[in-house]
């Protein structure tokens, strides 16, 4: 490797652990780096045999321990706070906004309207502490203000949640007429105008004036109906779960060979579109950038989020997804979310602080970020001391803010050095940095635009995971699975045929149609510390663009393994070389005249929207092609693609 790979290498390297070089843990790595000096950190540190004594010298040798002790004592909650005034605020500027709408019934003011109450819910305290702001219900107000919005939108599934969530958070339900008209209002959105009617006689005798609900009687047949959204299940793997590989479908195994490692191959037949892996991560962490648009538990688009109590910071979709949360790893991390931030720690760190703060307890924790250190490629023996150095500086950092948030219970000391317990958990940290360079997947969401599925849609990065069963797929520049996501679950559809023991072949990132051999090889090698002898690479395939439209043939005679040319002359047999034979292609040319008829039909399907019709054309096709043919072969290519694009948009 030359000086400009091995910097490349160096700055890929370094961005796997911090993602922000304007962040202060960058800074912080420097001033150690330098106060240890080079001597010490090729010659001690660079020598060090275990992630164990890293992490103790980082806190007790001489040449390093004052700057990192220095830091790492400051550590202190960083986060955004509830604000009862501005929450208030919003909520006033929200009515005002539903109010105009009552009379213009302009679309944009309903919008406004639940963009300031998404905003007043957000920022509320469950409970003002002095009571000086709305009695203390300023998150009730809240979304009882939302709730009447949504109900003018027509969401009434939203409305009743947030009625819920109004009364658990003291708004006064059991004797309210007004509440129970709400309620109405929100199940005859729903569709349901028996429980309307059930909510309606409630109110009558909480009130008994029913002029109130003798007015909403006559309201509710005009109320806008919204059709429940039902969420999309992801696909179960094909013909059951294996045994042995958590997610991964029967159809597949694990092997291993001196040469590739561990990886997956077919242990049976697999068709186009059978699924291969259906698996939940092990932790998964949704990137900053997306904290106010996605759900911070299952990455679910927000519309009407459901704020953590404590921190203003992060959102759920649902109250069982911030409970789910707030009851386990977001404890832990509320107080230090702006602190993380601010550190500029890659989206790396933030999973493997995730393992530890999601975990039950912490020997359940070190226990799997073990397993995940002896069965994943971590390159231990092949970096360089100061990347060790970097990685077990944030590993510090991290297991700081875990002994600051009372992981390990109250101390009984603020000094950082680590006890026993603490110690194993930042060595198990500095492992999970390690393994999670060269085995974590992005995540990912296709956004579509509103005119149409297809055009104008765009994959959006959202966040990452770390999947066990994922990480033994090996790369090849052009893959043999589709890759997609049904919120943070990681699903591989096959994309063509394979027969037994053939590498089922995921892709992790550059892909051969975008990028020539140069660049892709460049890329794996900084990245992942491996070329690449794929099939593409081998034969130099040229990339999409530079590549012609013809189809090279398997030879038709019985196990046979030759490649033919299209012929010159149909009505002529071809001369096959290795089995000696002469052989007609007619019946070959045939299939591929059918097979680029289903393409058109499927991509016209597309156009049209019809997306199961497309993907059971492009299966269909995508198959009958590897019957008769190889690649590359430009349609077919383009089949695939589509094939996936699909496959994404119906995960939806």
């Amino acid at each position: 490797m030359d000086n400009s790979d091995n910097t490349y290498q160096q700055i890929c390297s370094a961005r796997t652990v911090q993602s922000d070089k304007k962040g202060f843990f960058n800074e912080f790595y420097l001033e150690v780096k330098q106060s240890c000096g080079e001597k010490w950190l090729k010659n001690y540190f660079g020598g060090l045999k275990s992630n164990e004594a890293r992490i103790l010298s980082i806190f007790s040798d001489r040449e390093i321990c004052d700057p990192v002790l220095g830091v790492l004592e400051n550590v202190v909650p960083v986060y955004k706070l509830k604000d009862a005034l501005f929450s208030s605020q919003r909520r006033l500027q929200a009515d005002k906004y539903h109010l105009l709408w009552s009379s213009s019934k302009k679309k944009e003011e309903l919008q406004q309207a639940l963009a300031l109450a998404n905003l007043a819910v957000m920022r509320a305290p469950a409970k003002d502490v002095d009571m000086q702001i709305d009695n203390g219900l300023t998150l009730a107000l809240a979304l009882r203000s939302r709730a009447v919005i949504l109900i003018a939108l027509g969401e009434g599934e939203a409305a009743l949640c947030d009625l819920k969530l109004a009364a658990s958070y003291g708004l006064d339900s059991k004797t309210s007429v007004d509440y129970y008209i709400k309620m109405a209002k929100a199940y005859a959105c729903m569709g349901e105008l028996s429980r309307a009617e059930i909510s309606l006689k409630l109110a009558e005798n909480f009130g008994g004036d029913r002029t109130l609900t003798d007015a909403c009687r006559q309201e509710l047949p005009h109320v806008k109906v919204m059709a429940k959204k039902d969420r999309i299940a992801a696909p179960l793997p094909t013909h059951g779960e294996n045994g042995d590989l958590r997610g991964a479908s029967s159809l597949v195994k694990l092997v291993e060979t001196k040469e590739k490692g561990r990886f997956i191959v077919a242990h049976n037949e697999v068709k186009t579109g059978d699924v291969v892996l259906s698996e939940d991560p092990v932790a998964a962490c949704l990137l900053p950038a997306f904290y106010g648009s996605n759900c911070h538990h299952c990455f679910a688009k927000l519309s009407t989020p459901v704020p953590c109590l404590n921190c203003s910071g992060i959102a759920f979709c649902s109250a069982q997804c911030m409970n789910e949360a707030c009851t386990t790893y977001h404890r832990y991390e509320c107080q230090f979310m702006d602190l993380y931030i601010g550190s500029g720690m890659s989206i790396l760190c933030y999973i493997a602080l995730r393992v530890f703060t999601q975990a039950k307890d912490v020997d359940s924790a070190v226990n799997t970020a073990s397993l995940l250190y002896q069965n994943l490629c971590t390159h231990e023996d092949s970096r360089q001391a100061d990347d060790l150095l970097q990685r077990s500086l944030m590993s510090a950092f991290l297991l700081r803010t875990l002994q600051k948030s009372n992981y390990f219970g109250r101390r009984k000391t603020e000094g950082v050095n680590p006890t026993a317990v603490e110690l194993q958990v930042g060595t198990a940290l500095l492992g999970l940095l390690e393994v999670l360079q060269y085995n974590a997947h992005e995540i990912y969401q296709t956004v579509s635009s509103e005119k149409h599925l297809f055009e104008g849609s765009k994959v959006v990065y959202i966040g990452a995971g770390l999947y066990g069963t994922a990480a033994y797929f090996n790369h090849e520049c052009w893959p043999s699975v589709a890759r997609y996501f049904v919120g943070k679950k990681l699903v591989l559809t096959a994309t063509k045929a394979h027969r037994v023991n053939e590498t089922i072949a995921e892709n992790y990132g550059p892909v051969f149609i975008k990028a020539n051999l140069k660049e892709r090889q460049r890329a794996l090698r900084a990245r992942y510390l491996f070329d690449c002898n794929c099939m593409a690479c081998q034969e130099n395939w040229p990339t999409l663009q530079k590549l012609d439209k013809q189809v090279r043939f398997w030879c038709p005679t019985a196990n046979c393994n030759n490649v033919l040319q299209f012929p010159k002359d149909l009505s002529k047999d071809v001369r096959c070389v290795r089995c000696r034979k002469n052989v007609s292609l007619k019946e070959s040319v045939a299939k591929m005249i059918k097979i680029e008829e289903l393409y058109r039909e499927a991509a016209q399907n597309m156009q049209d929207q019809r997306v199961p019709e497309a993907i059971e054309m492009f299966k269909e096709g995508i198959d009958l092609f590897f019957q008769i043919a190889v690649l590359p072969h430009k349609d077919t290519l383009i089949a695939q693609n589509s094939l996936t694009k699909c496959l994404a948009i119906q995960a939806k």
